[in-house]
C-alpha cells in the first residue's frame, strides 16, 4: 500500500468520522431540546434558554460537521483521480505528510486549512471538480441568536401544549403582551405549516 493510498483511506475515514460526529451533535440537540420541554413544564425559563442555546449550538455544529465531510470526500475523490492518473505531484505528497494529525484532530479549522492546501495543489491539475463551498460558516460562534431561542423555546412549548411565560418588562401591561404573543403565535403557527408544507 503506497503512502498515497494509505492517506485516501485516510481522508475516506476522517469523512465517515465527520458524519458520525455530525449525527452525534443531531442527538445532543434532540437531548437539549428534551431539557427545554421539561424546564418550561416546570416554569424555568432561564434554564429553558440556557438548553435552548445548546440545542441551537449542536444543530450549528451538526451542520458543520457535516459539511467538511462532503469536502473532505471531495478532496478524497480528486486525490483517488490524481492518483488513477498518475498525476501526484512532489508539492501534493508534502500536504499529505502532515495529513494524520490533523485529520486525527477532528478540528474543523485545521482540517478547513488541510483542504485548502490540497485544492490548492487541484488548481494546478486538471483534475478540478466543481469547488465546494469554502467557507465555513460563521455558525461556529458561540452566541446564538436570541431570535432562535426564543423561536425554539416558543415551539417547544407549544409542542408539549404548555403556555411559555416569557417575563415582560417592568410597566408593561398584561393585555399587550398577550397581543403580541398572540401575534407572535399565528405567526409561528404560519411558519410551521409552511414547513409542513415543504416536507
Amino acid at each position: 500500500m503506497s503512502n498515497m493510498d494509505k492517506q485516501l483511506f485516510n481522508l475516506k475515514f476522517a469523512a465517515k468520522e465527520l458524519s458520525r460526529n455530525s449525527k452525534r451533535c443531531d442527538k445532543e440537540e434532540k437531548a437539549e431540546k428534551l431539557k427545554v420541554k421539561k424546564a418550561i413544564q416546570k416554569g424555568n425559563t432561564e434554564v429553558a434558554r440556557i438548553h435552548a442555546e445548546n440545542a441551537i449550538r449542536q444543530k450549528n455544529q451538526s451542520i458543520n460537521f457535516l459539511r467538511m465531510s462532503a469536502r473532505v470526500d471531495a478532496v478524497a475523490a480528486r486525490v483517488q483521480t490524481a492518483v488513477t492518473m498518475n498525476k501526484v505531484t512532489k508539492s501534493m505528497a508534502g500536504v499529505v505528510k502532515s495529513m494524520d494529525s490533523t485529520l486525527k484532530s477532528m478540528n474543523l479549522e485545521k482540517i478547513s486549512a488541510l483542504m485548502d492546501k490540497f485544492e490548492r495543489q487541484f488548481e494546478t491539475l486538471d483534475v478540478q471538480t466543481a469547488h465546494m463551498e469554502d467557507t465555513m460558516s460563521s455558525t461556529t460562534t458561540l452566541t446564538t441568536p436570541q431570535n432562535q431561542v426564543d423561536t425554539l423555546m416558543q415551539e417547544l412549548a407549544d409542542e408539549a401544549g404548555l403556555d411559555l411565560n416569557m417575563e415582560l418588562p417592568q410597566g408593561q401591561t398584561g393585555s399587550v403582551g398577550t397581543s403580541v404573543a398572540s401575534a407572535e403565535q399565528d405567526e409561528l403557527s404560519q411558519r410551521l405549516a409552511r414547513l409542513r408544507d415543504q416536507v
